[in-house]
C-alpha cells in the first residue's frame, strides 16, 4: 500500500498520542507549607505587658480607693481592659477571630491604699512612657496614633476626679498627610480661643471658671502661633464666624463648651500623629489631658478616635 505524507502523520500523531504520560497521579501528596506564627515588636510586647501589669495595679488597688473614687477605678479597669482587648492582637485592625497574644501578670496586693498609690502612680508613668515608645516605633500613622491614643488615656487615668469614657474605636485608617492636617489643627486652636473669649465675656470675674479661662487663654493663642508657623507656603484665613457647642448662656454651658473645644483641639493633634512620626505632635496630644480635664471634661477610653 502506498503511504502517502498525510498517512503518515496521522500514523505520527496516533504514536504519541498513545504514550502520553497518564492523568492519574498517584503517590502521597506533599503538604503545604504551614505560616509561621504571628509576633510582636518588642516594643509593642513591652506596651502590651506595662497594660496588663497596670491592670492588675488597678485590680488590687480597687478595694482601697475612697468611695468617691470607685467610678474612675471602674472605668479605669474598663479602659485597661479595652487597651489590652486590640494592643494583645497580632493586627489590631484586622478581622475578628485572631488568636491574641498573651501575657502573664501576677495579681497584685497592698497592705494599705497608700501602698496601692505609690504602686499605682509608679506603674502609671511606666505605662505611659512604654506606650510612648511603641509609637515612636511605629511606621504605620494608624499604628502609632493607636499606641499614642493609649498613652494619652493612661496619662488621663492620673487625674481621678474625671473617669474615663467608652468612645469611638479605633479602625484602621485612611493615610493623612501634615500639609493636609495642619490647617485642621490650627482651626480647632481658632475655635477655642473664640469659645474662651466668649465665655470669659459671659461669666462673672469672681467664678472660678473665669480664672480658668483666663490662665488658658494666652496659652491657646499661643499654640495657634505655632501652629501657624509649621505651616510651609501660604496660612488659611481664620473664619468670621464660628459655631459654638453649645448656647454658652450659663457657667454650666460654658464649661462644657470649654471642654468640647479642647477635646477638639486634641483631636486635631490626633491626625498630626497619625501624619507625622515627630514626638512633637504626640506631646501636644498628651499636653490636652490636662485642660480637657481642668474644665470637667472626660476623655474616651482611646482619645483622639472619632466616631
Amino acid at each position: 500500500m502506498q503511504v502517502t505524507r498525510r498517512t503518515a502523520l496521522t500514523v505520527l500523531v496516533l504514536g504519541l498520542s498513545g504514550c502520553a504520560a497518564s492523568p492519574v497521579v498517584s503517590g502521597t501528596p506533599a503538604l503545604a507549607p504551614s505560616s509561621p506564627p504571628p509576633t510582636q515588636a518588642p516594643e509593642d510586647a513591652a506596651a502590651q505587658a506595662a497594660v496588663a501589669r497596670l491592670e492588675s495595679v488597678l485590680n488590687g488597688l480597687a478595694t482601697l480607693v475612697d468611695p468617691g473614687e470607685q467610678a474612675w477605678s471602674a472605668a479605669a479597669l474598663q479602659q485597661c481592659a479595652a487597651h489590652l482587648e486590640l494592643l494583645q492582637l497580632p493586627d489590631p485592625f484586622g478581622p475578628e477571630g485572631q488568636e491574641p497574644f498573651v501575657v502573664e501578670t501576677p495579681d497584685s496586693a497592698f497592705d494599705s491604699a497608700e501602698a496601692g498609690d505609690l504602686a499605682f502612680a509608679e506603674q502609671l508613668s511606666r505605662t505611659v512612657d512604654s506606650l510612648e515608645s511603641a509609637a515612636a516605633s511605629s511606621d504605620a500613622g494608624d499604628l502609632r496614633l493607636l499606641y499614642a491614643s493609649a498613652a494619652t488615656g493612661a496619662a488621663a487615668l492620673g487625674n481621678r476626679s474625671v473617669p474615663p469614657a467608652a468612645g469611638a474605636v479605633p479602625v484602621r485608617l485612611q493615610p493623612t498627610t501634615v500639609e493636609a492636617s495642619l490647617p485642621i489643627a490650627l482651626g480647632h486652636t481658632w475655635a477655642l480661643i473664640h469659645g474662651l473669649g466668649v465665655g470669659l465675656g459671659r461669666l462673672a470675674s469672681k467664678d472660678p471658671l473665669h480664672a480658668v479661662g483666663t490662665a488658658r487663654l494666652p496659652i491657646a493663642k499661643g499654640l495657634r502661633n505655632d501652629l501657624r508657623a509649621a505651616i510651609v507656603g501660604e496660612v488659611p484665613e481664620q473664619p468670621a464666624a464660628f459655631e459654638l457647642p453649645n448656647a454658652m448662656s450659663s457657667p454650666d454651658e460654658i464649661r462644657a463648651a470649654w471642654a468640647s473645644l479642647e477635646t477638639n483641639l486634641l483631636d486635631g493633634y490626633a491626625r498630626l500623629v497619625a501624619a507625622s512620626d515627630e514626638a512633637a505632635w504626640r506631646l501636644a496630644m498628651r499636653a490636652q489631658v490636662e485642660p480637657v480635664q481642668a474644665v470637667g471634661g472626660a476623655l474616651g477610653f482611646w482619645p483622639g478616635w472619632v466616631e
